[in-house]
């Protein structure tokens, strides 16, 4: 019966909440990219920035914790209607989403500014960061929805 539960509550609300869905396969995606390829950050001088700031395994566990944040939040949210924070939780994910794409895409753009990096993963990283962005202001027009009923 609770597997019915959620599945219900993740098809009734899959249509409003797509954008959110489809950001878990870019995310969980890189997440395994980080750990089937190990040697990542040695195959392109575009990583170098990144690669700086944390290694390869540190970066495939934030952006793990991310998916499974995101996850949980797309999972809870309309299918437990007494909890009624699935918004909040959905709007923190989104941030969360977008703190980790603004931090992976801005090693890209140091590293195609001043050390003649690609800049074509500065464009596709910033689309993510753009609706990840567009994902919390959804989540926080349903956060003030809630708290106004």
């Amino acid at each position: 019966m609770v597997v019915l539960r959620v599945y219900r509550g993740i098809a009734d609300h899959f249509p409003m909440r797509v954008s959110e869905w489809l950001m878990l396969w870019p995310t969980i995606g890189m997440g395994l990219a980080f750990k089937l390829q190990p040697d990542m950050f040695l195959a392109s001088p575009s990583f170098a920035q990144v690669a700086y700031w944390a290694d390869q395994p540190t970066w495939a566990a934030i952006v793990l914790a991310c998916a499974i944040v995101r996850l949980l939040a797309l999972v809870v949210n309309g299918t437990f209607h007494a909890f009624r924070f699935s918004p909040h939780f959905r709007a923190a994910a989104s941030l969360v989403g977008v703190l980790f794409w603004a931090q992976y895409c801005l090693g890209f753009v140091m590293t195609a500014i001043y050390s003649g990096g690609a800049w074509s993963a500065v464009v596709a990283y910033s689309s993510f960061v753009i609706l990840e962005l567009v994902n919390v202001s959804r989540s926080v027009h349903d956060v003030r929805r809630v708290r106004e009923a």
